[in-house]
This record gives C-alpha cells, structure tokens and sequence, in this order.
C-alpha cells in the first residue's frame, strides 16, 4: 500500500470524525444524551423502539422514563456513526503500523488507545447522566481522535518545503497558541455542558455589566466529586452559570492577543511561503470562529450556528496542528 494512499485514508478519517463530532454537539444541544437511559442499546434493543410492542416493552424497562423518539434516534444514530469510527480508527492504525516505519508507530498506537477511552466516556455520559466532567471529556477526547489522525496522514503526505533548520521561535508561539485553544476548547464544552451558553444573552456586555457580580469561581469550576444526579438542563446557579461563560468569553481575549502575536510573526517576522498560506489559514478559520461565537449570544444560540461553532474549534486546532507538524519537520535544504 502506497502512502498517499494510507494519507487520504487518514484525511478521509478526519472528515469522519468531524462527522460525529458534529452529531454529538448536535445531540448535546437538543438535550438528547440521555434520549437512551441504557448503553450501548436503547430501551433494551439496539434500534430505536418505535413500534408499539417495542415501546411497550421499553416502558415496562424504564417505567419512569419519558419516552422521547426524537432524542432517541439522534442518540443512536451518534453512537452508530462512532461505532463505525471506532472500527476504522483500528483497522486505520492496523495498516499505519504495517506499512510505515518504526518512527510512526507512536500515533496509531495512540489512537487505538485513545478511541478505547471514548468509548468508556461514551458509555459514562449515559451511566453518569451526562455529567458535565464526563461530557466534556468526551468532547475534548474526540476533537484528539480527529487531531492524531490527521498528524498521522501528515506523516504519510510529505510536502517540499524550503526552509533551513527549524524555526524555535515559530514552533514555541504555535505551542502556546495550541494550549491556549485547548483551554479554550475546555472552557467552551464545560460552557455548553453546564447549559451556560446563554447565560450571558447580551454583547459584548454579560448581564448588562463589563465585570458581573456574585461570581465564584470555585462553584463554577468544581471537576470532581459532584453529586449523583441527572445533569440534564443543568444544576449550578444562575450566578455560577455567569462565571463560566463570562470566562470563556475572557479567554477568548487572551486567545486573540496569542493568535495575533502567531500571526504577526508569521507574515511579518519569517519568510517561508507555505507557512503564511497556514498561517492565512489560521486567521480565516479563528475569525470565523469569533463571528460565530458571537452569533451564539446575539441570536440566543441558533442550533445550526451552535453546532458548527463546536466543529470549527477543532478544525482551528487541526490547522495549528498542521504548522506545528511542518514546522518541527525539516525541508528541503
């Protein structure tokens, strides 16, 4: 097998997981985690119970559930879609490993790995009632998987590039860029989890106010020990709701000032071509992302808008992946 070929595989995968990424944004946002009360079926089948003898059969099962079949095809067709992700993500890793060399080992091996635990999150978003740290998790683990995939096309797919040694500088501020996005990327899935996105419904203000008041941080940020309830609709206050998008909105700005200082220095402060068409990459899809981001509030979270906000963090996080993975690679001397 050829390793354009083992490449376009992989960048077919990457589409694929943003695929499933998007349906579960779009399942997270129409409150339909929990449109099937069991794992890995629904109601006691592996379809959706939609004839009468199986909806009967469903409520004798779960006699207190109310019985949504909306929520629960969205559910089952996200698990489904990831399912067959996880199928090609292990025969992906299987032909990376055979036809590559000992140096890409790492990736597939890390993939296999890391699909294993989203599927364990998967589960524990339904057992643990969408818990907002599970759920989260479960985002953040499957913007990696499409993130390790596409690095691992990027090994298959060498591009020429004419530069001379590595650029610190470069690879240092794309890294902070990167962590900074990660937060970000947290700090908006804790956001969408806690059902915070429109606690704020004004902009650029938050509740009338440059800085809200009663704000705690601690409440709003608690990750571990949190009680055994259902999640759905949220639990924390007003207030703690406020927090946490007001501080998602904060770290934005500091991810706009890390971002400008990448862009400056990438058309202003290096001459390699290839990076400044990344780079023009970059800002296209950071700035969507901020008009996005916006559109949430001002028209109060459009469905459409909500879930492509989501499914753009993590082509943003992909394009920086790209200039790192080129910029710590060597060119053509």
């Amino acid at each position: 097998m050829e390793k354009n070929t083992l490449a376009y595989l992989s960048f077919f995968g990457v589409i694929f997981t943003l695929t499933v990424i998007s349906l579960g944004a779009w399942v997270r946002l129409t409150d339909a985690g929990l449109g099937c009360p069991d794992w890995p079926g629904c109601y006691g089948i592996l379809g959706v119970p939609d004839t009468d003898l199986e909806l009967h059969q469903a409520n004798t099962l779960y006699p207190n559930a109310n019985i949504d079949i909306g929520k629960a095809y969205r559910e089952m067709l996200h698990r489904y879609f990831a399912g067959v992700l996880g199928i090609y993500v292990f025969v992906l890793s299987y032909l990376s490993i055979k036809h590559s060399e000992s140096r890409f080992y790492l990736i597939p091996i890390l993939l296999v790995i890391l699909i294993i635990i989203q599927s364990l999150l998967g589960m524990w978003t339904v057992t643990e009632l969408v818990k907002p740290t599970i759920v989260t998790l479960h985002l953040m683990m499957g913007i990696l998987t499409a993130v390790l995939i596409f690095w691992n096309g990027m090994q298959f797919y060498p591009i020429e590039i004419n530069k001379n040694g590595y650029d610190l500088k470069l690879i240092t501020i794309t890294l902070i860029c990167i962590l900074g996005l990660i937060t970000q990327i947290f700090l908006g899935g804790w956001t969408s989890t806690n059902y915070a996105s429109l606690a704020c419904t004004d902009f650029p203000k938050c509740v009338g106010k440059w800085w809200p008041e009663n704000m705690n941080m601690i409440k709003a940020f608690t990750l571990t020990n949190l009680p055994d309830i259902n999640y759905e609709g949220g639990f924390l206050s007003n207030d703690d709701k406020i927090t946490i998008h007001f501080i998602h909105r904060i770290w934005a700005l500091v991810l706009t000032f890390l971002f400008g200082i990448l862009f400056f220095y990438v058309f202003y402060m290096q001459s390699e071509k290839f990076f400044q068409k990344i780079g023009l990459i970059i800002l296209t899809i950071f700035v969507l992302q901020i008009i996005l981001g916006i559109s949430n509030v001002v028209y109060s979270l459009p469905l459409m808008i909500a879930v492509f906000h989501t499914v753009n963090a993590a082509i943003l996080l992909l394009s920086l992946s790209a200039l790192l993975y080129y910029s710590t690679h060597k060119g053509i001397q």
